[in-house]
């Protein structure tokens, strides 16, 4: 009888406790934004690390020195390192500074091609990765009404946008006949400083995301 009287109560009160357990009608997409964003920031530690991979590479085989970081990568024009004569792709300036790659290749040797356009495939895979998530990021702020976040993506975009433009001109430098490695580092180095900017934005975003008092769009 006892066994009985348990398991009724069970069968009433567990559809109850479904019913109170329900998601509700923002959980979707605050799971999917959640999501996105997790994705993007694993996305981000794998470009920042394939780009510094290379940079290391291109440090201990050749020689050329690693800058230092940018604090205003945004700021770097897209074609601040141009294909023809005298040295230093490093000067961030309104025109296109010169470079003498025989100089250069002549000084330091050229880069292995293999490695250079692996790094440059991996790294190319990467920004795109991180792209689509932050798109999709953004669709799920903008459904959920979190109007803090957005000027967050509007800057991660806007620095996600210079890596990409400084990851194609060290594409096309890839595509060369002969690599030189000051240039490569001086264009994977604006990669690097622009994915670095985006990326401390990501982490400001996931930090509110994490830290708010009430779960976003509820």
């Amino acid at each position: 009888m006892k066994t009985n009287v348990v398991a009724l109560v069970i069968a009433i009160c567990l559809p109850a406790a479904l019913v109170s357990a329900a998601p509700d009608a923002g959980a979707k997409a605050r799971g999917s934004y959640s999501f996105y964003a997790k994705s993007a920031h694993n996305s981000f530690s794998s470009a920042r690390s394939h780009v510094e991979g290379y940079q290391g590479y291109l440090n201990e085989t050749h020689g050329v020195a690693v800058p230092a970081h940018s604090t205003t990568p945004a700021a770097v024009p897209a074609a601040a390192v141009s294909v023809a004569r005298p040295s230093a792709p490093a000067a961030v300036s309104s025109k296109p500074v010169v470079v003498d790659h025989e100089a250069e290749i002549a000084a330091h040797g050229a880069v292995d091609a293999e490695v250079a356009r692996d790094a440059s495939d991996a790294l190319g895979d990467d920004i795109e990765r991180i792209q689509k998530h932050v798109k999709r990021m953004r669709t799920h702020a903008e459904e959920l009404g979190d109007k803090e976040s957005l000027p967050i993506l509007d800057s991660i975009e806007k620095n996600l946008g210079v890596a990409r433009r400084g990851h194609a001109d060290l594409h096309e430098h890839h595509a060369e006949e002969s690599i030189s490695p000051q240039t490569a580092m001086a264009l994977a180095q604006r990669v690097n400083d622009a994915l670095r900017a985006a990326h401390v934005d990501h982490d400001k975003l996931m930090k509110r995301l994490h830290d708010a008092d009430e779960p976003v769009g509820k």
